[in-house]
């Protein structure tokens, strides 16, 4: 095995932690939980995040699907050290994302794409659960 196979092996491990397949994992985890808030969020974030695929398909879904799952866990979890590992396999995704050959453009609106379900996501929390997530 090349150097290059086993980096690009590498590189599509780490984007599929923006799978819907492990969306979908999140998602069993919290209702297994149950934790209703962190359901909530990541159910209504997924909501928003489909409305914008409709509108705008070109932007990297796993980047915007991994940024809600970064950033929703490490609200969820309140755990510093789990918030700077988020936040380091995020970055790795992104680096991951752009060796298998995205633009910036598209990792860009995938970014911003799963911020912006991530905030609305966060904002129906607010208004159904009035408070914080612990």
């Amino acid at each position: 095995m090349s150097n290059i196979t086993w980096y690009k092996e590498t590189a599509r491990d780490i984007i599929s932690l923006g799978s819907i397949v492990f969306y979908s994992l999140v998602i069993g985890r919290a209702l297994v939980g149950p934790f209703w808030v962190f359901l909530t969020f990541l159910c209504s974030a997924a909501l928003v995040l489909l409305l914008i695929y409709f509108v705008h398909k070109e932007f990297e879904a796993y980047l915007a699907r991994g940024i809600i799952l970064a950033i929703g866990t490490s609200y969820f979890y309140v755990d510093f050290i789990f918030t700077l590992f988020a936040a380091a396999v995020y970055i790795l995704m992104i680096i991951s994302s752009f060796f298998l050959g995205n633009s910036i453009l598209k990792i860009i609106k995938g970014i911003i794409s799963g911020l912006v379900s991530t905030g609305a996501g966060y904002l129906v929390v607010e208004i159904f659960f009035e408070g914080p997530w612990y």
